[in-house]
């Protein structure tokens, strides 16, 4: 979670990337994602020229915004002009949001500090409904900048991206934890689609026509993120446009997406198809990854964070009744080995080693299975499986 104030109101930082993108210098050596080389990942932040470009723009808009000069159309046109489609937003204690400048971003997880222009930090309770606004003279200007852009045809991202006003009751998360979401990210009413507006606008619209037109253009772009770290086909799945995506894996789209995304991550197509529990679409991608990445999609069992605290103080209590047997041994590390079912329950539990105390390990065992609780474990399609799961506790000599 980003900060409370890692941005204030006159400053401007692409934080996802790394701190010297609030530097005036240029920077040296390649940019790193998760330990790979980020020139490899066939993304903006791959592109030192537009990332100098972007530096560039965000330091002359912050001076503009410190002496006031800063005339809000005329950025956003500038913006545009170059391709850079980030919006202004505020960080606040839970997150980035667009709502205090009159935008709603519809994307699973939030965004991310790469995807927005950020220029003010908003304390907790000051942005309910996009109504509440920061006190500072920038609101204004990000309100009017964030207009001019959804207003501009070269926008892409007016299906994911919307006035407060037009975005309608925000989707409520399914109750029942083994239902999808039907659309993590973006909106289901789509407006027109330019060919220009690239291959993730034509996935979601499920234009087949344009995809092979833009595939036929730039065959490279297939696995190409874009500002929010989607591929056309992580879209075209978010969107249920299996047509769409059919077309994209018939052309060779990663399963995985990007160069440098994995598996798991939340914008890979196959996490997506799996958080909407769209069994279909993850059958048609399996033989197109190895086993290896399609077992990583598996959840162990979770514990509750509550129950844990509970049987601490419980373990805490007990090890005070058994003092001095378990003083006898010097202090060691041991495994509660668990089998989780389906429902999140304890079937078992096994301590090993065996410690001096029989009774304790026993006690102990009964501790854990009546206080702690557990998120069952699933399997690579999300459906709950039974499982193992583990538990390292310490005790003997000096604990």
């Amino acid at each position: 979670m980003i900060g409370k104030r890692l941005l204030t109101a006159t400053i401007l930082c692409m934080g996802a990337l790394t701190t010297a993108a609030c530097s005036d210098e240029a920077p040296k050596g390649n940019l790193g994602v998760e330990g790979a080389s980020v020139t490899q990942c066939g993304d903006l932040r791959a592109d030192t020229a537009f990332l100098d470009k972007l530096r560039k723009g965000d330091r002359s808009l912050r001076r503009k915004l410190k002496d006031g000069s800063a005339n809000a159309v005329a950025e956003a046109h500038k913006a545009l002009d170059m391709g850079d489609f980030r919006l202004i937003a505020a960080t606040t204690p839970t997150g980035i949001s667009t709502e205090a400048y009159g935008v709603q971003c519809r994307m699973l997880g939030g965004l991310s500090p790469w995807t927005v222009r950020a220029v003010a930090f908003v304390p907790e309770g000051k942005v309910e409904g996009g109504q509440q606004k920061p006190d500072d003279t920038v609101t204004g200007f990000g309100r009017r900048y964030n207009a001019a852009m959804l207003a501009d045809p070269r926008y892409p991202y007016a299906d994911v991206c919307r006035a407060v006003d037009k975005a309608g009751p925000a989707p409520t998360m399914p109750d029942n934890p083994d239902a999808g979401i039907e659309q993590p990210y973006g909106f289901a009413e789509l407006g027109v689609a330019r060919m220009e507006h690239g291959l993730g606008a034509a996935a979601r619209r499920g234009s087949i026509r344009d995809i092979g037109i833009l595939l036929e253009r730039d065959p490279k772009g297939i696995d190409k993120p874009d500002l929010f770290g989607l591929t056309p086909l992580a879209w075209a799945v978010a969107y249920h446009r299996w047509p769409a995506a059919q077309a994209l894996l018939r052309a060779k789209a990663d399963p995985i997406g990007g160069t440098c995304q994995t598996t798991i991550d939340r914008q890979s197509p196959l996490q997506i198809a799996r958080v909407m529990r769209w069994y279909g679409v993850i059958r048609a991608m399996r033989p197109l990854v190895t086993e290896e990445q399609f077992a990583s999609l598996r959840q162990k069992p979770r514990w509750d964070d509550a129950s844990l605290v509970e049987f601490n103080h419980a373990l805490t209590e007990l090890k005070e009744r058994y003092d001095t047997q378990l003083k006898a041994k010097p202090f060691g590390r041991y495994d509660l080995n668990f089998q989780v079912d389906e429902q999140g329950n304890t079937t078992e539990c096994k301590m090993d080693p065996a410690s001096v105390s029989p009774a304790f390990d026993k006690e102990l065992c009964g501790l854990a299975v009546e206080i702690v609780r557990w998120a069952p474990a699933r399997d690579a399609f999300g459906t709950r499986v039974p499982e193992s799961a583990k538990l390292l506790v310490g005790f003997g000599g000096g604990s």
